[in-house]
């Protein structure tokens, strides 16, 4: 029998438009948050140096720019990027709701 766990992001609780999925999962080695971005929303500016964590942001709905550095990378639906753990970055949601699916690891 597969040793697996499964879990709808709607059913976890919402933390301003971010559903944590790591612990619902039970994930050792990775993070997994659905973003739920209001017009006008922006992510805190962060990075992930302390912790060695890379991130995969997928935009799943709408356009939304990600600053990495003192970069700014227009996203459409569809479209990923990787950020390295030393990057620091932040999500700036434009005039329509977006969604994203982000993931780090380790």
């Amino acid at each position: 029998m597969s040793d697996y766990t499964t879990v709808n992001y709607r059913d976890v609780d919402d933390q301003h438009g971010m559903h944590f999925l790591r612990d619902e999962l039970d994930c050792e080695n990775m993070g997994v948050t659905v973003v739920e971005c209001e017009p006008g929303w922006e992510g805190k500016e962060h990075d992930h140096e302390d912790e060695g964590h890379e991130e995969v942001y997928l935009l799943m709905e709408g356009e939304a720019t990600v600053t990495i550095g003192d970069e700014e990378v227009e996203m459409s639906e569809g479209d990923a990027i990787r950020i390295p753990p030393d990057a620091t970055h932040q999500i700036h949601n434009g005039d329509t709701e977006s969604r994203f699916v982000l993931m780090g690891a380790p």
